[in-house]
């Protein structure tokens, strides 16, 4: 395990931006249930490392945007590296990159790994890989031209609703049953 140095003192952003940054961030790592703290904090602090260097470039943004910004870039880092040999676009890669260390049990098996691009475990890699090779086939694209739903009532339906705006008297002719049928169930019931 490599040794852990917070040398952090970003020299723009107040305090409390960089407390929201660190929040979250810790946040973004727990949401792939990385629950060992040490390894999430190495990875915050240097996402936080990263971001204080952007910002101090350009500080029009947030400490938190370029944090989420640097992690989001460290994690596509070590996902191409495991993903490299398919064919897959960014997106894909990402969605991919969470549900393969979900299903491969990374979080348990291989927390000091995760987020480690310069040395992943090739057995985490294979893992992974082969969570997303089993998945299922690939999405496909299929076009389907809309027509009007056929309930095979339709005749009849629209020819009954013809008559009653015709003529007026057809729906209260049907009001009067409903509400015949009604009394008579009040009726009933309370006899």
């Amino acid at each position: 395990m490599e040794a852990l140095n917070i040398q952090f003192a970003p020299a723009t952003g107040t305090d409390e931006e960089w407390n929201e940054a660190y929040a979250r961030l810790a946040d973004f790592f727990r949401a792939y249930r990385l629950h060992n703290r040490i390894r999430r904090t190495q990875l915050v602090l240097e996402s936080l490392r990263r971001a204080a260097v952007r910002h101090q470039r350009d500080p029009s943004k947030k400490p938190t945007a370029y944090a989420i910004d640097e992690a989001r870039d460290m994690m596509h880092v070590w996902l191409n590296r495991i993903y490299q040999d398919m064919q897959m676009t960014p997106a894909q890669i990402e969605a991919s990159g969470r549900l393969g260390f979900y299903l491969a049990d990374g979080p348990t098996k291989w927390p000091q790994s995760f987020m480690d691009a310069a040395h992943p475990p090739e057995e985490m890699a294979e893992a992974m890989r082969m969570a997303v090779r089993t998945s299922g086939p690939r999405l496909q694209v299929s076009k389907m031209t809309p027509r009007d739903m056929d309930l095979g009532l339709t005749n009849v339906a629209e020819g009954t609703f013809d008559r009653f705006n015709r003529e007026p008297w057809a729906r209260y002719l049907l009001l009067a049953i409903i509400a015949i049928v009604a009394f008579g169930y009040v009726y009933h019931l309370l006899r």
